[in-house]
């Protein structure tokens, strides 16, 4: 049989839009954790597998990466890429993680908001990877992405200052509070390393336009 290189180069976007489809299904568990809290351990658990299967992804992409010559895009965009989905996977399970242990007993309103708007953002980084393998522009999805994780900083906000004004009558309000910091800062990280994604991914669209 004839050894050539081609087919291998068209395989990087169908593993990066799998990678992708892991983080969707990740953000979709987490989402609904911080919608019904009761669902955590469910949640949790498919978001472990997950996680597991990304890993296994991950290497797979840099193994291709090592064998193949040809690739479709740059291969050090490739290999941002894979990092850069891969560690938004991870940092979603942490915050999934954070807030199964944390011991808190009800979800607050603006930690919902922020991880509904974290879920869309991971939405758009597939729009955004699929425009990519197309050829087209991202505009449209990196302006959306901006207004989420710029309502994301406004809800942060309201959210630590919602902690300041809770009347403090017993120890346990203060550990509550504490619990809610680390939360909200969990959050926050997970925004930056989704919104790091879209520019990673922005970035590449612009090289090869």
């Amino acid at each position: 049989m004839a050894f050539t290189l081609f087919p291998r180069s068209i395989r990087f976007f169908e593993l990066l839009i799998r990678q992708n489809q892991i983080l969707k299904d990740v953000a979709a568990d987490l989402e609904r954790i911080f919608q019904d809290f009761t669902s955590v351990d469910e949640a949790f658990k498919r978001i472990n597998v997950k996680e597991v299967e990304a890993d296994e992804l991950c290497r797979e992409i840099a193994r291709q990466l090592s064998l193949t010559f040809i690739t479709p895009i740059d291969r050090e965009d490739i290999y941002r890429l894979n990092l850069a989905q891969e560690d938004s996977i991870n940092f979603i399970k942490s915050i999934a993680a954070r807030t199964r242990v944390s011991g808190i007993s009800y979800i607050r309103f603006p930690a919902k908001k922020m991880i509904s708007n974290v879920n869309a953002i991971v939405n758009h980084t597939g729009d955004m990877i699929g425009a990519l393998r197309a050829k087209q522009e991202v505009g449209r999805f990196v302006r959306e992405i901006k207004n989420l994780k710029g309502e994301c900083e406004m809800l942060l906000g309201t959210g630590l200052s919602e902690l300041q004004d809770v009347e403090v009558t017993q120890f346990k309000d203060v550990v509550d509070i504490i619990k809610w910091i680390q939360v909200y800062d969990r959050i926050e990280q997970v925004i930056e390393r989704v919104d790091d994604l879209s520019d990673a991914i922005e970035e590449v669209v612009l090289k090869n336009a």
